[in-house]
């Protein structure tokens, strides 16, 4: 196995992105990663693609990107791991570019979640991250399963609902200075203890945002 590097990454802005398409935000985050590499990347040099994608409105996942992003003579592979997607698509490119099988390999990944609803997203499209027949109808979509895992996990530590806040804080500080973060606000510890539930121990700024948005990155041995 030989050593990988992470060579270029890059991004669209995260949020409402009615008036972009995922065809649009693809080759917009391919182009970034691209760019970001310090001795240079062509399109030409990518050899295989791994694309982290749940579902998309404009058809078939692998073949979108390899249309869009003009990637039609390379193996395209579409990941889909529920939260851990972008984590899998990485590892399975990175064990690609350390066993010798490529040199060159483009992860990405894209959502249109705001194509529909926010009520709809849940129940809809959340819903295909979870057993269908037995998670589904108990309503143990993403924020109630994760929350069960959470308070066992603070059942066993001692952390409190403060602890949990502390996070919310942190990573909208560190919105502040990115300009693809969706929500660019700073918040208290007191105000995500004050927001309203979603469910025990979550509240509404404990909870991820629906997104629009897409990332890439380049990996090389």
């Amino acid at each position: 196995m030989r050593p990988v590097a992470v060579v270029g990454a890059g991004m669209t802005p995260f949020g409402e992105l009615f008036g972009m398409s995922i065809k649009e935000m693809l080759p917009r985050a391919l182009s970034c990663a691209l760019g970001s590499v310090d001795k240079g990347m062509e399109r030409s040099d990518i050899q295989a693609a791994w694309f982290g994608e749940l579902q998309t409105t404009d058809g078939f996942p692998a073949g979108v990107l390899a249309d869009s992003c003009g990637l039609l003579d390379i193996p395209v592979t579409r990941v889909e791991n529920a939260c851990a997607t972008g984590n899998d698509a990485l590892r399975n490119a990175a064990l690609a570019v350390a066993g010798g099988h490529v040199d060159v390999a483009l992860v990405i990944g894209a959502d249109k979640v705001r194509e529909t609803s926010a009520r709809g997203t849940f129940w809809q499209w959340m819903g295909m991250t979870r057993d269908s027949a037995w998670d589904y109808p108990l309503g143990l979509i993403a924020p109630a399963n994760f929350a069960l895992h959470v308070t066992r996990w603070m059942h066993e530590t001692g952390a409190t609902r403060e602890h949990l806040a502390m996070v919310a804080v942190k990573n909208h500080r560190h919105a502040l200075t990115n300009p693809y973060a969706q929500l660019r606000f700073e918040i208290t510890i007191e105000q995500v203890l004050a927001a309203p539930l979603v469910v025990e121990p979550f509240g509404m700024f404990d909870c991820t945002p629906q997104s629009d948005g897409a990332a890439a990155s380049a990996s090389t041995g």
